[in-house]
Order: structure tokens, then sequence, then C-alpha cells
């Protein structure tokens, strides 16, 4: 299964970071393949919007589910939402316990994991995915 995932990481964020790190190794245990957009674009050398957004909306044509990370600057992944939805592929919401998230956002998503850090959501995550029959 390719499970794309979608999430902001600001600069010098080392708890996003972390994140990051730890949901990939989560989704590779599992023997899944992970698909991490703000790398795939970095790496494909595509920096205007007019250039990524269809190699994002091309991606997640193949993935199989969308884990997403939530942040309240998070723009470009409120479209991959968006596009996801609209394609019934299945949208995993992650946020932290604090964080205030929208009730369209959450409207859309099939399973909600809230976190109160970083080991707490790969544990919650890896879980989920073992036991995942997609």
């Amino acid at each position: 299964m390719r499970i794309f995932l979608s999430l902001k990481v600001p600069r010098g964020d080392v708890e996003r970071e972390a994140i990051v790190s730890q949901l990939e190794e989560a989704i590779r245990a599992t023997g899944h393949i992970p698909f991490v957009a703000v790398d795939e674009i970095v790496e494909a050398g595509l920096t205007a919007p007019k250039d990524f957004m269809p190699f994002v909306r091309d991606e997640l044509a193949d993935c199989d589910l969308m884990v997403v990370v939530y942040h309240p600057e998070l723009r470009g992944g409120l479209i991959e939402v968006g596009i996801a939805y609209q394609r019934k592929i299945p949208i995993w919401l992650c946020h932290k316990a604090e964080e205030k998230v929208s009730s369209s956002m959450i409207g859309c998503t099939d399973e909600i994991f809230e976190y109160v850090g970083v080991d707490d959501l790969s544990e919650k995550i890896l879980e989920r995915l073992s036991l995942s029959k997609f």
C-alpha cells in the first residue's frame, strides 16, 4: 500500500521533523510505501505551485491512504485533503491534543489520531497500520 503523508514542517521545528521520520519508519515497518509530499516536491526540484500541485495531484492518484499531520498553518495540505476526499482515498487526521481543528477538516477524515508527542503518534499509527486490511 502506498501512503501519502501530508504535513507542514516549519523550518527548525524539531518535533515536526521527528514526526516525519518516525511516521516514515512506521509506514515502512508495516510493509507500506511512504510518499512524503514535502520531500518529494523538493527532490523533484519543483518550486512553483503551478508545477508542484499537478505533481501532487498525480501522485495522490496512486495512493491508498492519506495521513495528515495537522498544523494550523497547513495550507497546501488542505488542497491535498480535498483531492483525496474527492477520490475517496481514506484520510487519517493526526493532531496534537491542544490544537483546534476545523470542522471541515474533521468532516473529511475517516479516522482521527489525537496525540501528545512524537512517540505517542508514532505508536498509534504503527498499531493502526498493523491492523489495517486495505
